[in-house]
């Protein structure tokens, strides 16, 4: 697959992480990234935090907000549209964007901004990425790395994503009954995708849930 046909993960990291991580420049069309603790590369994040600062007046060159995860804060900056525009101080959201260096700063270009009505998903977030460590540290980086990509696994990517949503009691869904109702090649994989990207979560281990 070549790398301009690729969409990396998003992956759901701490910011603590990212701050202390080192950060790695690529030559051509490769994506920079940053190697974290762990030792995962990391070029695309799915951050979850409050938003603590926004300046009054914006710089001439970007919009910027910071964010705060619990473990550290990190300045978000959009150099073209209002993707920033909306979110104010006190807002919980879910970014999704590329972590960059200045200097010897640190921030995050995002690519999605969405608020979060409920300050909760912080704790939730935490409890995911605790999941996600020990999967990464048991399973590999090869079953992270799977990518979903073609017209065909992103309708049933929604698919998937309508079922746990139209089941979903309040309690979460298992995974092997969407798995088995759901009746796509390559279910599992496209959970994963839903999970890496944020638009699904896990409450505990085998049980999804739609977040909204």
């Amino acid at each position: 697959m070549q790398e301009s046909q690729r969409r990396q993960i998003a992956y759901k990291v701490k910011i603590k992480d990212l701050i202390n991580g080192r950060y790695v420049r690529e030559e051509g069309w490769q994506p920079n990234y940053i190697i974290i603790g762990d030792g995962r590369q990391v070029s695309r994040v799915n951050l979850i935090g409050i938003v603590v600062l926004k300046p009054v007046e914006e710089s001439n060159n970007y919009q910027s907000i910071i964010i705060d995860d619990g473990s550290g804060k990190i300045s978000v900056r959009s150099f073209e549209g209002d993707i920033l525009k909306i979110p104010k101080v006190g807002d919980v959201i879910l970014l999704i964007g590329r972590p960059r260096e200045y200097g010897n700063e640190k921030y995050i270009v995002p690519e999605i901004v969405r608020i979060i009505d409920d300050k909760k998903w912080i704790d939730v977030r935490k409890l995911e990425i605790e999941l996600h460590s020990k999967k990464y540290r048991t399973r590999g980086d090869a079953v992270l790395e799977e990518e979903i990509i073609g017209d065909k696994k992103e309708n049933n990517a929604d698919r998937i994503f309508k079922l746990i949503k139209d089941i979903d009691n309040g309690d979460g869904v298992d995974t092997e009954e969407i798995i088995s109702k759901a009746n796509v090649m390559g279910a599992e994989k496209i959970i994963a995708n839903l999970l890496e990207e944020g638009e699904i979560f896990e409450i505990k281990p085998g049980k999804l849930k739609v977040l909204e």
